[in-house]
């Protein structure tokens, strides 16, 4: 039986780190969307079913605080996990992510073998709840 594509949305205002973070996670199992704004990742997720979001803090029209209420008011995406990658690096950001109700906090620059390691957990930890 084959095993249905992962859904995972990056939401990155820098083109260049959108796509290689879509280069790191890109694999023959996985289907990848993008965002670079607040608007742009509630009118995919309002369209799409994604199975995670990798989610910088702040975008061109906002921090990403406008994003969590959506995930957290939401019935079908309250369970949707979420990593924070993100350049603000200072324990007080992270622990606000964390508060935000992100299932996980990375700070660029980053490791791609991390990256691929937390988002396979998280995807793991999803497929339970289902």
């Amino acid at each position: 039986m084959k095993q249905k594509a992962k859904r995972i949305l990056i939401v990155e205002d820098e083109a260049i780190v959108a796509r290689l973070v879509a280069k790191i996670l890109k694999s023959r199992d996985v289907q990848i969307s993008t965002a670079g704004s607040i608007k742009e990742t509630e009118e995919l997720l309002d369209k799409e079913a994604f199975d995670i979001i990798i989610m910088d803090r702040m975008l061109p029209d906002g921090d990403s605080v406008h994003i969590f209420r959506k995930l957290k008011d939401s019935p079908k995406l309250k369970l949707l996990p979420v990593l924070i990658l993100s350049g603000k690096t200072r324990v007080t950001d992270q622990a606000e992510g964390l508060d935000l109700g992100a299932d996980d906090y990375m700070t660029k620059p980053f490791s791609p073998q991390e990256l691929r390691a937390r988002v396979e957990t998280l995807l793991r930890r999803a497929e339970k709840f289902v």
